[in-house]
């Protein structure tokens, strides 16, 4: 199999497989964990399939530049996040730690978004999102760096007579990211022009 080097969304200090019936349990809604018999060694008994996945996002450096003639412009850094497969966006409340790791390829979910595309959707950040902080005059923006990240996700399935399900978990936090799996499978998305 062929191995890739990536840079890794997180410190490559991730969940392991032992403990991820734990947060999956954490991720069912308050009707499934109600359910009888549906608990913490229930799920880890009834794991078909455990996967660790690596999911595209763009990671952008940018610089908002706010004029104050005459003074030169404030110079205030962003970081935005374009995922490459759905497009969804927005800005990132700090720097992300990260790390490089080999991986096999298909451990990959290949990119829908290429770096060009992903340009367009910061710019639609910048404009939509930062650029409404400024009433008056708005800002001019500067991309410093943009680079492809991928974040680690644990995809299992639990199968039963009683109960079946899918989960996608993010491998740094625990969380339940389960929206990412639907772009997974419908991989005809809307772009922006």
């Amino acid at each position: 199999m062929k191995s890739e080097e990536i840079i890794l969304l997180g410190n490559n200090q991730l969940i392991l497989e032992d403990n991820l019936h734990s947060y999956m349990y954490k991720a069912l809604k308050w009707s499934e964990k109600l359910r009888k018999n549906v608990n913490r060694p229930f799920l880890k008994k009834h794991m078909t399939n455990k996967e660790l996945v690596y999911h595209p996002l763009w990671i952008a450096k940018t610089l908002v530049l706010a004029g104050r003639h005459p003074f030169p412009p404030k110079k205030i850094p962003k970081m935005v996040f374009v995922d490459a497969l759905s497009g969804y966006r927005g800005m990132l409340s700090t720097v992300p730690e990260t790390s490089t790791l080999k991986v096999t390829s298909n451990q990959l979910i290949e990119a829908d978004i290429f770096e060009e595309e992903a340009k367009k959707y910061i710019i639609d950040v910048q404009e939509k999102q930062i650029n409404r902080s400024y009433v008056l005059k708005k800002p001019d923006h500067q991309l410093v760096d943009l680079s492809l990240h991928y974040l680690p996700l644990w995809k299992t399935t639990v199968k039963s007579t009683i109960f079946n399900k899918n989960f996608i978990i993010n491998a740094n936090t625990g969380e339940s990211e389960e929206y990412m799996g639907k772009f997974w499978a419908d991989r005809n998305r809307m772009k922006i022009s």
